[in-house]
């Protein structure tokens, strides 16, 4: 029985080393996938800012030369002189700036009424449930 019991327990030995070895590649493998991905994640990091930075110049330059072309398009076409210009503009702001303030005031005007509306309901539920409750005794 001696000779089966260490050719079992050789047996057993070799699979564990086995075992042990493929474990320890398996978590090897892992490892050096998972800083393939951390570099990976990293370039693409680089990548995006990169590519945000060259987005972000891109848009200020497009509002720059529209602006410009804007100004040059106005400059050109427009008939009237630049004092006309300034008080057609600053006749619309004041049109404008009219129209908002009446405006203004009208919502404000609603917003005050439905709150008194509102506040003249609360007072109606909060008297009638004093009238529904039963007459409280005094605290002594």
């Amino acid at each position: 029985m001696t000779v089966e019991n260490d050719a079992i327990a050789e047996v057993a030995r070799r699979f564990a080393e086995a075992v042990h070895a493929e474990r320890t590649a398996t978590l090897e493998a892992l490892a050096a996938e998972r800083e393939a991905a951390q570099r990976l994640l990293t370039a693409l990091r680089r990548e995006h800012e990169r590519q945000t930075a060259s987005a972000a110049g891109a848009f200020i330059t497009g509002v720059v030369v529209g602006a410009v072309l804007g100004f040059a398009v106005v400059a050109l076409f427009n008939p009237r002189s630049g004092h006309e210009t300034r008080q057609y503009l600053a006749a619309r702001v004041s049109v404008v700036r009219q129209s908002f303030a009446e405006r203004l005031r009208a919502a404000i005007s609603a917003g005050q009424r439905a709150a008194a509306e509102r506040e003249q309901e609360l007072w109606r539920e909060y008297r009638k449930r004093m009238s529904e409750q039963p007459p409280q005794e005094p605290l002594a």
